[in-house]
Parts: C-alpha cells; structure tokens; sequence
C-alpha cells in the first residue's frame, strides 16, 4: 500500500495520469495548472500541481503559484475527495475546500476533471489513507 500524498504516492499519480489516453486527448491544446495545498497529512503540508499541457498531463510536486487556479484543503477532506466519500463541490459548500484564482477554469475544463478520476481508479486501490 502507499500512503496517500507521499512522494511514492505523486510519483505514481504522476505516471497514471501521464498514461492515461483520456486525459491525453482531453488535455490537447489546452495549457492549465490547478494547484493543490493539503494541510495536516501525515508528512505535513502537501504541495502540488495538476499540469495539462497540449496533450501531455502530469502531477507535479511543490507549489504552484503560477497555476491560475488553486485548491486549498485538509488531509481529511482531501482523502475523502480522493475515495470518492465527498464530492469537491459538497465539500466547497461546506467550506471544507478553499478555491483561489480563476474559478472559470474549473468550468472551462470540467473534461480534464472528470478524466482523473478514471486515471486514478487503479492507484486507488493501492492507497493507504
């Protein structure tokens, strides 16, 4: 099992989503980042960033700032996110998940969104929460 927001954990996020043919042509032409701020996970804060980039995706660690759009949130809600307990749209009511930036690319690129869920399933399974 790997331990959810690990490095071990983004490495494999990271190769997951760059195979994943969905995202890949989902992903062509556009030029997006989404970054993430996940406090109180077992390593402390988690930075990092979803990047989609003319047919390429990946997960990339650390901060973000120039991604136009950021998610701010808990380790608790982020892995209630990740195994599908909690919608990210439940918890922003909630006030569970911070959104910063542009909110108009979460609108414009809902088909990027939707993508990572099937890309993850697997490595779902693997994870530790």
């Amino acid at each position: 099992m790997i331990q959810y927001l690990s490095d071990e954990w983004l490495a494999a996020a990271n190769e997951a989503v760059s195979a994943s043919n969905e995202l890949r042509k989902a992903s062509e032409g556009q030029d997006v980042a989404i970054a993430y701020e996940v406090t109180g996970a077992p390593s402390g804060k988690v930075t990092y960033g979803l990047v989609f980039r003319d047919g390429a995706s990946s997960v990339e660690p650390g901060p973000h700032r120039d991604a136009p759009t950021s998610f701010s949130l808990d380790y608790d809600t982020a892995s209630q996110i990740a195994q599908g307990e909690l919608s990210a749209q439940a918890a922003f009511m909630q006030g569970r998940l911070k959104v910063g930036g542009d909110v108009t690319v979460l609108v414009n690129q809902y088909r990027l969104i939707d993508g990572l869920d099937d890309a993850l399933g697997k490595l779902r399974e693997q994870t530790e929460y």
